[in-house]
């Protein structure tokens, strides 16, 4: 139900694996365990120092492609991460008779209200998540200090959640609750 990471970490986990793949290898060759005259070589072959040097301009064309090709990689993965999740429209019913479309505003709106009527909820802040055909909801609570939460989870599922199933006419919404605490007042010391 939260915003779906396993793309970037996924990412992150083979770069760092790669990363630790080569650390140890470089501690292997310079150990002597791969070989003592591998570990004084120099780190980049002379065979291919030899053919950089033979061929500046080809060798200065692979690394400027590379390098762009990086930093699109690096931007891509940038508005990839940064991009603000879709807030879908909700489909009611279909069949033959076809589909009636909410808007996400006009349902989260109606769900933020009753959801401010629960005893001991000072705000409300609904998103809908998921695709059109199988939506969820995002409820961030602010609760009164000395509210009895176990009152206010009562009165979510029985007034807010399934008047929101009734609407959308599903028998499960997948809902996420974070429930916080709101600041209480300042209180002056004498």
């Amino acid at each position: 139900m939260g915003r779906s990471l396993t793309f970037e970490r996924s990412l992150i986990h083979a770069v760092g694996a790669l990363a630790v793949l080569a650390g140890a290898l470089a501690l292997l060759v310079g150990s002597g365990v791969l070989g003592t005259y591998r570990a004084r070589r120099p780190v980049l072959d002379p065979l291919l120092e030899q053919w950089i040097r033979g061929n500046p301009q080809l060798s200065l064309i692979v690394v400027a492609a590379l390098g762009v090709l990086l930093v699109l990689l690096g931007l891509w993965w940038t508005v990839h991460a940064l991009r603000p999740e879709t807030r879908p429209n909700v489909h009611i019913g279909g069949g033959d008779t076809g589909s009636t479309s909410l808007t996400a505003a006009a349902f989260t709106d109606a769900v933020r209200t009753d959801a401010r009527e629960v005893t001991g909820v000072t705000r409300a802040r609904v998103r809908t998540i998921g695709t059109p055909e199988n939506p969820g909801l995002r409820l961030v609570l602010s609760l009164q200090q000395g509210t009895d939460v176990r009152q206010v989870w009562e009165e979510l599922d029985d007034r807010v959640l399934s008047r929101a199933r009734e609407a959308l006419r599903v028998e499960t919404l997948p809902t996420v609750v974070r429930l916080e605490l709101d600041s209480s007042p300042a209180q002056r010391v004498r």
